[in-house]
């Protein structure tokens, strides 16, 4: 595998799976709900599926994000290209639950100095774990995509969220491109001045990637500092007045937000 190449397509694809596209000027369903029923009822489903421990009911609130999806006339394929890596990551960080859930052993793997269980309990937690983070993103992705993230910072400091938090927000997600950017400009460098004969992992190989991670977060240190003193010199100021001018509550934005809460309340208690 050539390192650089491979680390290239990892950046540019986590740069298409963050960027978010202007879904929110489309006449969907949560478009045209008031933000703060938006924001409410994502909060609510978001903790709600926290206190679910059972993997069929999980399951099932899950159709809720499609659903909403559809109505607001977000792609499917867009919803779980930006969502299908994080479960995946989190699946990854709880195999360790697979062997330390006492239960049911069902596969056992015996070793030189040690034996390794996975029991039936440890995949109920581990599925449902995963099924339930994959929800979570899922249900921030169509607030977003639906608010648009200007307009949610405007809407969380119209709530009176202190400024310094919007700001860390707004920030960190305005650097995330300039430290992609960063990092393209830095590998097709060290691959223009680069001839690697073979395409294999090896010990040169890894070395130069440690050299290129250690001089790129020098360099996008240098860089998030040149910016942040651009800004200051623009008159950039931690505090922030904007804030979003919130529409009137209708009929329609109660008979939303009690519609999917009364249908999440309703699944919970079927599997209960």
């Amino acid at each position: 595998m050539r390192v650089p190449q491979s680390l290239r397509d990892i950046v540019d694809s986590s740069e298409s799976l963050v960027y978010i596209e202007d879904l929110s000027s489309k006449r969907g369903l949560m478009q045209s709900i008031n933000p703060l029923v938006n924001l409410i009822v994502a909060v609510f489903i978001i903790v709600a599926s926290i206190f679910i421990f059972s993997l069929p009911c999980l399951a099932l609130v899950c159709v809720i994000p499609f659903i909403l999806a559809v109505a607001s006339r977000v792609p499917l394929r867009y919803l779980l290209s930006r969502t299908i890596w994080i479960p995946a990551f989190a699946a990854l960080i709880s195999i360790p639950i697979l062997f330390i859930t006492p239960g049911q052993t069902i596969v056992i793997a015996n070793f030189r100095f040690f034996t390794l269980a996975i029991t039936s309990e440890g995949i109920a937690k581990f599925s449902v774990f995963t099924v339930r983070v994959w929800f979570c993103v899922a249900s921030l992705t169509l607030l977003v995509v639906s608010l648009g993230f200007d307009k949610l910072l405007k809407l969380l400091a119209s709530l009176k969220i202190p400024a310094v938090v919007i700001q860390l927000f707004s920030l960190t997600y305005r650097y995330f491109f300039v430290s992609v950017h960063e990092v393209q400009s830095f590998l097709i460098a060290k691959e223009a001045r680069t001839y690697i004969h073979r395409y294999t992992m090896n010990y040169q190989a890894l070395k130069d990637f440690a050299s290129i991670l250690a001089a790129l977060f020098i360099r996008t240190y240098e860089r998030s500092e040149r910016v942040y003193l651009a800004m200051k010199s623009r008159g950039f100021s931690i505090e922030n007045d904007h804030k979003l001018a919130l529409p009137s509550f209708r009929w329609f934005d109660a008979f939303f937000a009690v519609s999917i809460i009364t249908a999440f309340v309703l699944i919970m208690l079927l599997f209960i």
